[in-house]
């Protein structure tokens, strides 16, 4: 392959890892091989108190060499140390801070040789947050040479690519962390939740959204939108709906609203909260939510953890079974019977729960165990 059409390679391949992290490995092998080094490693630095390499990918380095470098000697290594007090120069290579003569009395680099003949290096960095470095560097043995003027200016060439490739994977990639942490907690809640685009069909819907609409009292979900059982019912939910979705002449939110939805079970009604979403969405975005549905269930029964109740409120393993209970809607006597204890038994916890919570009245803990733990 001709020069330049291996540069061009090695700049497609840059922006591939971009996309897939997974293919930096490749792009170590094209680094190399195109600019004659023996190995090659992409790395994330956390230079805050003792620096960190959380992420490190390597070829043609011993593995054991890596365990003991990752395990403690990356911290006595010149070239981190450098980095980490120069952390705005885009390259930096080993002859700018230690002559060869101090490399053979550095006890790193005595380390480094047991393991690899690597004896020059050069990287390629930038910073994707404070504190943070990202890079890639590469390293030479002794019979090759050390980097010289030629290879730093062929090096600082690709640089910039290297930097925009980097800049780019950590923007996918915080997105993706922000977009899986937010997935979490949709799907965690125990509400209800499902989210709806312009033409009202579904791009989102939580576990209990679907174990919800499963039940068929009243409530069914499809690709094509959220719909009620009744006819008069799902004229009005479609309504809201609609009512909801943004103004796009003006750019305004409209207002949400909440409606009840009767049930053919006899239960009570479900309770539907339509909100809208701001509508504003990046121009790449294939998710584009613009109403949020929330429904609850009056009739579902709150879960309190008793080790939570335990922790929060020191009680007993006995009384935050009782709370539990009792926050879940049972009144005393049927909590007694569904723990299987005496009524007199349940009055008598009940007076301790109320003295360690600082209560008096058993509406005034339901209150206060539902205002302050999660569900």
């Amino acid at each position: 392959m001709p020069p330049d059409e291996r540069v061009l390679d090695m700049i497609d391949a840059l922006y591939e890892a971009a996309l897939d992290e997974t293919q930096w490995y490749g792009v170590l092998h094209k680094l190399a091989d195109l600019t004659g080094s023996q190995a090659a490693t992409f790395w994330v630095l956390d230079g805050s108190g003792q620096p960190r390499l959380p992420t490190f990918s390597y070829i043609n380095l011993d593995p054991q060499l890596i365990e003991e470098y990752l395990d403690g000697m990356a911290q006595h290594d010149p070239t981190v140390q450098y980095l980490v007090r120069h952390p705005t120069l885009p390259i930096v290579h080993d002859s700018m801070f230690i002559t060869e003569r101090d490399k053979d009395r550095h006890r790193y680099y005595d380390w480094h040789h047991r393991y690899s003949d690597t004896r020059f290096r050069l990287v390629s960095r930038m910073s994707p947050a404070p504190a943070v470095q990202a890079g890639v560097a590469l390293l030479r043995a002794r019979s090759a040479g050390r980097f010289e003027p030629s290879d730093v200016e062929q090096f600082e060439a690709l640089h910039r690519h290297i930097e925009r490739a980097l800049a780019l994977g950590f923007q996918l990639g915080s997105l993706g962390t922000l977009q899986r942490c937010c997935t979490d907690l949709l799907d965690g809640n125990p509400a209800a939740i499902v989210l709806l685009d312009t033409q009202q069909r579904v791009v989102y819907a939580n576990p209990a959204a679907d174990r919800l609409c499963a039940k068929c009292d009243g409530l069914s979900l499809s690709h094509s939108g959220l719909t009620a059982a009744r006819s008069q019912d799902a004229d009005r939910l479609r309504s809201l709906i609609t009512q909801a979705m943004p103004n796009r002449a003006k750019g305004d939110l409209p207002g949400g609203g909440v409606i009840p939805v009767p049930r053919p079970s006899g239960k009570r009604p479900y309770l539907v909260l339509v909100a809208p979403l701001s509508g504003r969405h990046h121009a790449l975005s294939a998710l584009r939510p613009a109403v949020s549905i929330v429904i609850t269930d009056p009739d579902a029964r709150p879960l309190i953890g008793t080790e939570c109740l335990q922790a929060a409120f020191d009680l007993t393993a006995a009384e935050a079974r009782l709370a539990a209970a009792l926050a879940a809607g049972d009144d005393l006597k049927s909590a007694a019977d569904r723990l299987g204890i005496r009524y007199a038994t349940a009055r008598a916890r009940l007076a301790d729960i109320f003295r360690k919570t600082e209560t008096c009245r058993q509406g005034e803990l339901v209150s206060l165990l539902l205002r302050s733990l999660p569900l």
